[in-house]
């Protein structure tokens, strides 16, 4: 079902079948950091880390270990970008900096924006997966930088639940409060398109209570006794899906039950937010 907050302001929730969750999953945390190897592969993805130069060893993942301190790579990994890239140090976007756009972004953005009655020409060319933690925020901002302001942008919520703050398109509006569970989608559009958001805080699962007895819409998923079962059901679930030869591929120094038990301790302690945009003014409406 869907609420619409604000003008522009849509939250879908439980529009995600368990395996379009668990593909959604595959792509965020092991196909997309897969390919920030090798510097042919680096062309198709960014992240936090790559534009700092550190990498792993061909044939090594983000989620080998890659020092002697044992610390993984994904551990420090919090943002890819895939598509058109923003130039943090000009703080814009350039022509010709950009990748392949992923063609499962893509689809996912269309249908949504089909179902959602959003603009049909809508057409997705830049995606940003960040990778949140407990006690991480993100302060508020604006998206405005895309060079086609008329198309909306899709957020994907995976993972731990969080808190997003959504404004007006100045600071002055009292912003409303969103608690966003795993699979829910946002999308800004419209008024909301500039509106200024945030997001002040990510749960753990043991910190929960009082926000989930407090939330306007109470269910059997958010009972705080509930939490950690419903939890480890989609942890294991997408753990288990994972198949030994698409591990390999992945990582070939890692054993395939190596490789899931890292996964599976990652995941608990872990957001991540698909959001998905449309860079390139469109040519014609």
């Amino acid at each position: 079902y869907q609420r619409r907050v604000r003008a522009g302001l849509l939250i879908l929730k439980h529009v995600f079948s368990d395996q379009g969750l668990r593909l959604l999953l595959q792509h965020a945390l092991l196909e997309f950091p897969a390919g920030l190897g090798t510097a042919s592969q680096r062309q198709h993805v960014r992240s936090n880390l790559s534009c700092l130069g550190e990498g792993y060893p061909e044939g090594k993942s983000y989620w080998s270990e890659c020092d002697k301190a044992r610390t993984r790579l994904m551990e420090k990994l919090r943002w890819i970008s895939t598509g058109y890239h923003y130039d943090w140090t000009r703080r814009e976007y350039r022509v010709g900096f950009k990748s392949p756009f992923p063609s499962s972004l893509a689809g996912l953005a269309s249908a949504l924006a089909c179902a959602l009655y959003l603009p049909s020409w809508f057409t997705p060319d830049s995606a940003l997966i960040n990778f949140y933690h407990p006690g991480d925020t993100l302060s508020f901002h604006q998206d405005e930088l895309e060079w086609e302001m008329r198309a909306p942008l899709v957020s994907v919520s995976l993972g731990l639940r969080a808190v997003l703050c959504v404004g007006g398109r100045d600071r002055i509006k009292e912003p409303v409060s969103l608690l966003l569970d795993h699979g829910d989608v946002v999308v800004l559009s419209g008024e909301s398109r500039t509106a200024y958001h945030a997001v002040p805080r990510v749960f753990s699962t043991q910190d929960l209570g009082t926000c989930i007895r407090n939330a306007e819409h109470v269910t059997s998923r958010r009972d705080p006794e509930n939490i950690q079962r419903y939890s480890s059901q989609w942890i294991d679930g997408f753990v288990a899906g994972l198949s030994p030869e698409f591990l390999e591929e992945v990582d070939s120094s890692l054993s395939p039950d190596e490789f899931k038990k890292t996964v599976a301790e990652y995941l608990p302690r872990t957001r991540i937010n698909i959001s998905i945009r449309q860079v390139e003014c469109q040519k014609s409406v």
